[in-house]
């Protein structure tokens, strides 16, 4: 080969590996579209940066790695290629300097922000002091932008976005830098208009006192609460200011996005509702607060944190299962609903006290307060019942959780004449249902629902279809309003979409009177003279109250509510959403036991799989509380209690617990001959049947709701306003698109083929295939 065409071939090889190098990916585009863009060497980064944006605009329906054949005017291929390389790295070198240069001593921001609020507050305590000046380097977001005659101010948030502090840049300095060049007079305005709000910005200045320092502040630490237009309230420090030297960009924000405090954010932005929400951020700090503090606790209880595995396998303990297929045909892992089963093996393997913060997954339909994954504060203790485990919640509860969380103000707690009682109310589940129509009871505003057997059978022939119904009610006081009010609130309440169950409940409609000294019968015709004379006697109601009967066919109460539960729930809780009647101030927490150890099986439920008719209300590891006649289990299983116990909180259930039975060949009695499950499913168990059988002492546990519990600290009603991603309709992560597709090469890869193809509706639940 020539010498010279050796020679061009070795310098266009080095021209591509030098411009390969340096490139990594970026789209190469025609020098010459660029060249009057070209900003200078040495531009500032917020230059280079517009540069780049208009680059990328400019070669968008360019193929990358290609040119344009006209980039030279010669016609040798030598010096073509290299003036290819040599405009390539011309035009991206100072990008990759400048990102060298920005990444550089992001380290320093350690300590700068505790200095400066020290400071302030140094200065707050000083009055009119001596204050000397100091300089800083400091790290932080650029929010809000005001200009001035002589000067121009920015605000700069910290990096947890809870502080903010005053910038002041000069006009007049002409050493003032920002950016990677200076401060030109005439461009002013235009270089700090680049500096968007919500730019992460490193500062350099002199820390100076600040002339009209705010003195009436909101802290003992010299702070004052400032809503902030772009991130919410923060805190500022008003007795100092920054004046600043230099101020450069550590990245950029595009131009046409807008993003302020009252932004509403879809799913699809989570970041930006984290950047504008100072609520979002503080539930989200809360929630690591409470952790923290409840892992202390424990700790310091002898409990041991221990992890249990995630890839778990599939057995009927309840609810629906997410499956994880593996490589291996035919075999998959099952999420666990729960650690119950290991937790149990723990206490048969001698670890005393055992805690976790454990994610469990359910295939459940979501609701305001559930979600497909979620995080539950899981407790098991050996040689403990009922009551150990009850008084430790409380202790943690009551000790720890509420003091960290502020609300230790709002306990109400009954005075302990004995030392070992607990220290929260106990309440039956039969007494729950009875008197509030709900295994979970809220008995802050009273309402109490009673029986009543002198309704007339015309007036209950007009109420239900029923035979011999149960007829309860209510009393409802809305606060004073006129009997016109109220029943103008009745009519809005009943035309709300989620009241029309009650006007088709199948047991009845509900008899809503509103008592009215004036009307017939004081309102209450329609129930005849003789059941309103009773009604008045026993309710002794006031002008403008509600009265709600609400038929109910005639067996045991069981499941979490009754109708009439619900709607006293709702109609209180539309009351309050009205404005007409307050909100309970103090936090009511109670403990709900006695709970029937088996329930009906309900349609949606997929039990455990036996062929009774009938299922393990919470699983089938809850022992039967003691002192019951037992034979009753293999006769009148529905009639037993069991040794079961949940945490009610506001008519929110925040956790529940039970004593284990730890003794297999019972266990075994209550899966074959209780729950009449198959063989083979009983098998499925066969693990901790075998740890039960070495020995396993006594033991019983206890979960904690944690995202429900944090919603309810922090007054949402929604867990996904304390979960940093939740899931939202059918289950989906909207933010990062899951769940996604399968491939044809991940359906082979572990053995699995779509039978039958289902279209999802989004405006319907997601239908489930038998043959997949």
């Amino acid at each position: 080969m020539p010498p010279r065409i050796v020679s061009q071939s070795f310098h266009l090889a080095q021209s591509y590996v030098q411009a390969s190098r340096s490139l990594q990916g970026y789209v190469l585009v025609p020098r010459r579209s660029l060249h009057k863009a070209r900003p200078k060497p040495g531009s500032s980064l917020c230059v280079q940066q517009a540069y780049i944006r208009r680059v990328h605009s400019s070669s968008a329906g360019q193929i990358p790695g290609t040119f344009d054949s006209g980039l030279s005017g010669g016609n040798s291929a030598e010096s073509s290629e290299e003036r290819h390389s040599s405009n390539i790295i011309h035009d991206y070198g100072q990008i990759l300097k400048d990102f060298e240069r920005i990444s550089r001593d992001v380290d320093d921001n350690e300590n700068s922000w505790k200095e400066l609020k020290s400071l302030n507050k140094s200065w707050q305590q000083s009055g009119d002091g001596e204050k000397n000046v100091q300089k800083i380097k400091i790290f932080g977001y650029v929010t809000s932008h005001r200009p001035a005659k002589n000067a121009y101010f920015l605000q700069l948030v910290d990096d947890n976005l809870t502080s903010t502090v005053q910038l002041v840049l000069s006009k007049k300095d002409s050493a003032t830098t920002i950016g990677n060049g200076r401060a030109e007079e005439g461009e002013f305005q235009q270089q700090i208009a680049v500096i968007k709000p919500h730019t992460p910005v490193v500062v350099a200045g002199t820390v100076v006192p600040r002339n009209n320092s705010k003195r009436g502040t909101d802290a003992s630490d010299g702070a004052t609460r400032k809503l902030d237009p772009y991130v919410g309230y923060v805190d500022l420090l008003p007795n100092l200011e920054i004046q600043v030297k230099q101020i450069e960009p550590l990245n950029t924000w595009p131009d046409d996005l807008l993003a302020e405090a009252d932004t509403q954010f879809p799913p699809e932005q989570r970041n930006l509702s984290f950047r504008t929400k100072n609520t979002l951020r503080e539930r989200i700090r809360l929630r690591s607060r409470l952790r923290a503090k409840c892992a202390q606790h424990l700790n310091g209880q002898d409990f041991h944190e221990i992890e249990t595995p995630l890839l778990f396998k599939s057995t009927p303990e309840g609810a629906r299962e997410y499956l994880v297929p593996t490589r291996y045909k035919g075999l998959a892992y099952a999420l666990p609903q729960s650690p119950q089963q290991y937790k149990q093996i723990l206490m048969g393997s001698a670890v005393s006290r055992y805690f976790q913060f454990a994610r469990c997954f359910r295939d459940e339909d979501l609701r305001a307060d559930r979600q497909p994954e979620f995080t539950q504060l899981d407790l098991e203790m050996s040689f403990a019942g009922s009551r150990k485990v009850m008084s430790t919640i409380e202790n943690l509860v009551l000790d720890t959780v509420w003091p960290a969380a502020g609300r230790a103000h709002l306990l109400d707690l009954p005075s302990r004449q004995d030392p070992q009682m607990l220290r929260l109310p106990v309440m039956q589940y039969h007494e729950a249902m009875s008197k509030f129509g709900s295994d979970k009871p809220d008995p802050r505003w009273g309402a109490e629902i009673r029986s009543v057997d002198f309704v007339p059978d015309s007036t209950k022939s007009m109420l239900s279809s029923l035979q011999d119904p149960i007829v309860d009610v209510f009393k409802l006081s809305l606060g004073g309003q006129s009997p016109r009010e109220v029943g103008r609130f009745i009519s809005e309440f009943m035309k709300l979409p989620s009241s029309a169950q009650f006007s088709t409940n199948p047991e009845g409609m509900p008899g809503i009177s509103v008592y009215n000294t004036s009307a017939p019968l004081s309102g209450m015709a329609s129930m005849g003279h003789e059941a309103a004379m009773h009604f008045e006697e026993l309710l002794e109601p006031e002008p403008g109250d509600v009265l709600i009967v609400q038929t109910r066919h005639r067996k045991p109460l069981s499941g979490g509510s009754t109708v009439l539960g619900q709607i006293r729930q709702r109609i209180h809780e539309f009351a309050v959403a009205q404005g007409i009647l307050e909100a309970p101030k103090l936090d009511s927490l109670l403990w709900i036991v006695d709970f029937p150890l088996f329930s009906p099986l309900e349609d949606d439920s997929p039990g455990q799989g036996g062929s009774a008719g009938f299922c393990s209300t919470h699983h089938p590891f809850t022992a039967p509380k003691p002192g019951q006649d037992l034979a009753k289990l293999l006769t009148n299983p529905l009639d037993i209690l069991g040794d079961h116990y949940d945490l009610v909180v506001n008519g929110v259930e925040v956790g529940g617990g039970s004593r284990r039975i730890h003794h297999a060949r019972m266990q075994e009695l209550i899966f074959s001959q209780v729950l009449k499950m198959h063989p083979e499913r009983i098998e499925d168990f066969r693990h901790l049947l075998n740890v039960l059988e070495a020995g396993c002492p006594p033991h019983a546990g206890f979960a904690l709701g944690f995202d429900r519990l944090v919603a309810l600290l922090t007054n949402t009603s929604s867990v996904r306003d304390v979960i940093a991603f939740p899931k939202y309709q059918h289950g989906r992560d909207l933010f990062v698109g899951s769940p996604s597709q399968l491939s044809q090469e991940q359906l082979r890869t572990y053995n699995l083929s779509i039978v039958d193809k289902e279209v999802l509706d989004v405006e319907s639940s997601p239908k489930i295939s038998n043959k997949a």
